[in-house]
């Protein structure tokens, strides 16, 4: 009985939330997936779609255009490292440990695909930009896409293999 408390999900107000353990394998598995994202829109990126991917340009055009707010780069860049590293992970370990999921592989390269729609589908028009940047010919959402789905499918599987071991 002690055994399966300690591994039992913690919760708050009946939802799943990663424990102190689970956060840390997610800042890790974030970190992979967010670092070979990063190398994703820097090298092969500008190859075929004429230019890099540039997530601070996108958090900056949102700031601007909702808030009139004019971010650093820095400011922007430390965003979206917080958003791959901790956000996107978070919300990895609360929608799949609540019911929300079709099985592990499955749900990192699933989750890590949704996460350009939030990017590209949500946030995109949000600050003034097309939807899915699918007018600007598609090639920068097709990058996009298999960068995320590549970031959330490391992030997932490093998160999982840790959490699987016995410390």
């Amino acid at each position: 009985m002690i055994a399966a408390q300690a591994t039992a999900p913690m919760r708050i107000a009946g939802i799943a939330v990663p424990n102190v353990k689970e956060l840390i394998a997610l800042a890790i598995g974030g970190l992979a997936g967010l670092g070979l994202w990063e190398i994703w829109a820097s090298v092969p990126t500008p190859l075929i779609a004429g230019g890099p991917l540039e997530p601070p340009a996108l958090v900056k055009a949102l700031f601007a255009h909702q808030l009139g707010i004019e971010l650093s780069d820095v400011t922007a860049k430390a965003l979206h490292y917080f958003t791959g590293v901790f956000g996107y992970p978070i919300a990895y370990f609360v929608l799949t440990r609540n019911g929300i999921s079709l099985g592990k592989p499955l749900d990192g390269w699933l989750w890590g695909a949704f996460t350009t729609f939030i990017a590209l589908g949500i946030f995109a028009p949000l600050a003034g930009l097309p939807f899915l940047l699918l007018t600007w010919g598609g090639q920068l959402t097709l990058m996009s896409t298999i960068g995320h789905t590549i970031y959330g499918a490391l992030a997932a599987y490093l998160t999982e293999r840790l959490l699987a071991e016995k410390v």
